[in-house]
């Protein structure tokens, strides 16, 4: 049978073990400063953006991996009549999949399957895991397909900002809206569902930015999988994940760093949960 061939975008921010671990193909986005591009992840690390985000006048951009790249990355994984699922952040917050799409409809003749995850960071990348996971077991392409449907609704992404102006200024901030106009001092705290950033609450103090997001989460019932990810702040990525120990195994919980595509949007300093629920 076919092998299936799993392919993501850098958005997902998959740990590199379970990359490694699961043979996931991450094509990189671009990250911008002015006339300088780094291909996420490999010209620039998470800590080297960090760095760079805090002591640069320009303010980063991103763009979608380049149309050449998903073309010539599943000729090379279909060679053989291997297949590729392909699955990338939500329509609604990047072209990525326009450009996922646009280059399976110019190779026809190959088993492509583009799949809309309707998240971002490891709301995606659960996803992904999921879909190599099935695809180490010997899944054929339909059947990784259905494995991935039968989650897509049960996976949350939340997440405490410093501010709401990073995502206001990238453009993708939804009914999340209804959250600005209040004093600079609170801590918005937003999720995604159904592809859109949707509103949550503020909150006035960062600890019970974070105790809100956990309880939260909790409320919304038990789940199969779940990271805590900080974009340049482990310490409330830590204590974040303290707060969820009674809620999820500690051993299985996931502490990981949120890349430069997703920190770029949601602003340094950020910190989130993203899980699969047990139910929907």
């Amino acid at each position: 049978m076919p092998s299936v061939h799993v392919v993501t975008d850098s958005t997902a921010d998959i740990p590199p073990h379970l990359i490694a671990e699961l043979d996931i193909t991450v094509l990189p986005c671009i990250i911008a400063f002015g006339h300088e591009a780094y291909r996420d992840g490999i010209d620039l690390t998470n800590d080297e953006f960090y760095e760079k985000m805090a002591t640069s006048p320009i303010l980063p951009t991103t763009a979608h991996p380049p149309l050449g790249l998903f073309l010539e990355t599943y000729e090379r994984l279909c060679r053989g009549g291997d297949a590729v699922f392909s699955i990338h952040i939500s329509e609604q917050l990047s072209g990525t999949i326009r450009a996922a799409l646009m280059a399976a409809t110019a190779l026809p003749e190959l088993p492509i399957r583009v799949v809309d995850s309707r998240q971002l960071s490891m709301g995606l990348g659960w996803q992904a895991i999921i879909a190599a996971r099935a695809a180490q077991r010997g899944f054929s392409l339909d059947e990784v397909c259905a494995e991935v449907a039968r989650i897509t609704d049960r996976v949350r992404a939340v997440a405490a900002l410093p501010s709401l102006w990073h995502v206001q200024r990238g453009g993708r901030i939804g009914r999340a809206t209804a959250l600005l106009g209040t004093t600079l001092r609170m801590k918005p705290l937003v999720q995604v569902l159904r592809g859109e950033v949707l509103p949550i609450a503020n909150v006035r103090t960062w600890t019970k930015a974070l105790q809100r997001l956990a309880d939260h989460i909790i409320a919304a019932g038990p789940s199969t999988e779940l990271a805590v990810l900080n974009a340049g702040d482990p310490a409330s990525g830590e204590a974040l994940a303290d707060l969820l120990a009674g809620y999820f195994p500690g051993e299985r919980m996931l502490i990981g760093k949120a890349g430069a595509a997703i920190t770029t949007h949601l602003g340094p300093g950020a910190v989130g949960i993203c899980c699969v629920l047990a139910n929907s």
